[in-house]
């Protein structure tokens, strides 16, 4: 499913809240390994999301044609390597199914750099993938800073139920959001600086697990604490990111948070985006970085 301007998206800053809202009502009565005495579902909201459109900027990208295509880079860690997509190589775990060589796959958009890789942080970008940046770069993609706060560790601790170990997992990732804003800034604020004529693409990460209908009723109350946990502190680190993209906007920059929604296909779906064993789990399949091509191509305009 392709997400045009003026389509439904989740929103990270709302989604955030939402969330947040719901973690405390579904976790209220949880102590533990017991999730026996979780509020009712009937009494909490299910969060919506908003119908917002891509935003409109005084860009600086430059018009590209057939014979002069964007010279574009991609940076950032395994959901901009691609790892999952299939056929990765190298220990960055570099796909052809990534979302980088998606994008390229547009006559007027060539890939000519794309130091990515799988584990990176924000310090890895920083030292390691800078350096390919320069004044003739016009387009910049990155998803960063899922490492710095172990958000791959969510889905593992709460794949099934709301214990102490998804709890554990849910407050480290939070907990780390302070320190994980100045490595944000820090990063942005540089790769401006060595691409000035770049458009740069945030993209944030999507959220785990497809909340249930409350409504319907029969859920499975012990599932839904361990998804709303997951996706909470997920949502909590795109708002961050994004909070962080608009600081730098603010500041003169061609740079912009791109949402991401894998919307009925996270982990718990029948037809998930995500892959979902082996080394490559809750990483995004060939058919979720296609998502994150489309997404980003729309925001090219």
């Amino acid at each position: 499913m392709r997400t045009r301007p003026g389509a439904v998206r989740v929103r990270a800053t709302v989604v955030a809240s939402a969330l947040i809202a719901l973690l405390g009502l579904v976790l209220s009565g949880c102590s533990g390994d017991d999730a026996d005495a979780v509020t009712s579902p009937s009494a909490v909201a299910r969060p919506t999301a908003p119908a917002t459109p891509v935003p409109t900027t005084t860009s600086t990208l430059r018009k590209a044609t057939a014979s002069a295509p964007l010279n574009y880079v991609a940076l950032g860690d395994s959901y901009s390597s691609g790892m999952g997509g299939g056929k990765e190589v190298g220990p960055c775990r570099r796909s052809p199914n990534g979302y980088p060589h998606l994008l390229a796959k547009e006559k007027t958009i060539e890939l000519t750099s794309f130091p990515a890789c799988a584990g990176a942080t924000t310090k890895d970008v920083l030292k390691k993938q800078l350096d390919v940046l320069d004044p003739s770069v016009d387009l910049v993609t990155i998803t960063i800073g899922g490492n710095d706060l172990d958000v791959g560790a969510l889905p593992v601790a709460c794949a099934k139920s709301q214990t102490k170990r998804c709890k554990a997992a849910v407050t480290a990732s939070v907990d780390l959001l302070n320190t994980l804003q100045p490595k944000l800034d820090k990063t942005y604020q540089a790769i401006a600086k060595a691409a000035p004529n770049a458009r740069i693409l945030v993209a944030g990460y999507p959220a785990f697990f497809d909340l249930p209908d409350l409504e319907k009723g029969n859920v499975n109350t012990d599932e839904l604490s361990a998804a709303v946990a997951a996706d909470t502190a997920v949502a909590s680190l795109d708002a961050t990111i994004e909070t962080a993209v608009v600081r730098q906007r603010n500041a003169g920059t061609d740079i912009h948070f791109v949402d991401v929604s894998f919307l009925g296909h996270g982990v718990n779906s029948t037809k998930p985006w995500f892959v979902l064993h082996g080394v490559d789990a809750y990483h995004p399949t060939a058919a979720g970085y296609k998502q994150y091509a489309l997404t980003l191509h729309d925001y090219l305009g």
